[in-house]
């Protein structure tokens, strides 16, 4: 009956032959900035309908800072996101003033389903349908308008693996925002290390844009969906090649070896190796137990799927707080050489198990091993 609706209304507005230039809608996808909440890119849809002088652009990745609890909510993954809408002058400039880039990809539809997609977007805009509950890998402002295109039996894609997981495609996109990829990595368990599909891929900006050409359109012969971008304003200039190497010489992996390093050094060189030796393995032991309690509060005190099932829980232990509380005995040396040896065996045996550590884990695992040699080879001679 909609259908009807929408098709009676096209011949009254006489669109006929001139439909696609007086209303169109097309993909824009943005480029990463440099905070959290940008660093994975963007995409929104622009309707453009020059019979009513109008261009508009629907956003679903709006959220308010103004939401009671909202840091709460978003540890908790209770946030709610909503669609958004705006002129696309006003969207531009405040992409242009980030220094954020803009491409544009024109849908290929016909008069009926510009019409279609147009009033779903109203509809989807009303109060009471606008908000939904934000989940990072598969719904979010992309994946919102790639199911918009699964919903209708008008459009297909051919669905295969791509060898690749969500881990791996974060990674990509993340780039030599290093620290920031050592957090996701401690964060996500095991279930975002399964092989995805090229229809998955489209949970960040720039593979939707690349998905969106593989979906052909059945009422128009099997026409791609999405057609080649256009650049509407370019990125800001990337880093200079010295602050490249700054990035990879301060990150992760490169600062936990220099510490695994500063501490044989320093140990051998200490004329009290036990008060040297203690300092630094508290300190350590105080890092990994309150990193432990965290991973478990977003394991099981979140609705966050993609938090559970996390293995980091073999090296990063809450309870290493234990023998932090402990004074020196036997017992505090046992539970530090069980913690100790779980770490080591888990990094031995990393290859078995179904989660992918992040490189700089290696290296804080010997160090925990390190540590705990050095505590009882100390401890023997008293």
């Amino acid at each position: 009956m909609k259908r009807i609706l929408l098709i009676f209304l096209l011949a009254i507005m006489n669109l006929g032959a001139g439909a696609r230039d007086s209303l169109s809608i097309s993909l824009l996808t943005c480029s990463q900035g440099r905070d959290i909440s940008s660093a994975f890119g963007h995409s929104a849809l622009r309707v453009k309908d020059l019979r009513n002088g109008r261009d508009m652009v629907f956003n679903y990745g709006t959220f308010s800072f103004q939401e009671p609890h909202f840091m709460l909510n978003f540890l908790r993954g209770d946030l709610n996101y909503f669609l958004s809408v705006t002129s696309f002058q006003q969207f531009k400039r405040s992409y242009d003033a980030t220094g954020r880039g803009i491409s544009e990809q024109k849908l290929s539809l016909t008069p009926l389903q510009t019409a279609e997609l147009y009033s779903f977007l109203i509809d989807n805009y009303k109060p009471s349908n606008r908000y939904y509950l934000y989940d990072f890998l598969q719904d979010n402002c992309a994946t919102r308008i790639r199911d918009i295109f699964d919903r209708s039996k008008d459009f297909s894609i051919k669905d295969t693996l791509t060898g690749m997981t969500y881990r791996d495609e974060l990674t990509r996109l993340v780039g030599d925002r290093r620290w920031m990829m050592f957090g996701i990595d401690l964060i996500l368990g095991a279930r975002v290390d399964r092989e995805i599909t090229v229809r998955e891929t489209a949970f960040l900006p720039d593979r939707l844009s690349e998905v969106l050409m593989n979906y052909c359109n059945t009422e128009m012969e099997g026409t791609p969906l999405a057609s080649a971008g256009s650049t509407l304003s370019s990125p800001a200039p990337e880093p200079g090649r010295w602050k490249d190497i700054l990035s990879k010489a301060s990150s992760p992996f490169t600062v936990f070896t220099l510490l695994f390093v500063l501490y044989i050094v320093f140990y051998l060189r200490s004329g009290n190796k036990w008060k040297f030796m203690s300092i630094c393995s508290t300190l350590l032991y105080v890092i990994l137990g309150i990193g432990g309690i965290i991973i478990c509060l977003m394991w099981f005190a979140t609705h966050h799927v993609w938090t559970a099932d996390n293995w980091n829980l073999l090296w990063m232990n809450p309870l290493f707080l234990i023998p932090v509380c402990m004074p020196s005995c036997w017992a505090k040396n046992m539970i530090i050489d069980l913690l100790a040896a779980v770490a080591g065996i888990g990094l031995i045996c990393s290859w078995l198990l179904p989660q992918t550590f992040h490189p700089a884990t290696a290296v804080i695992i010997l160090l925990t091993v390190l540590m705990a040699l050095s505590r009882r080879a100390i401890y023997r001679k008293y």
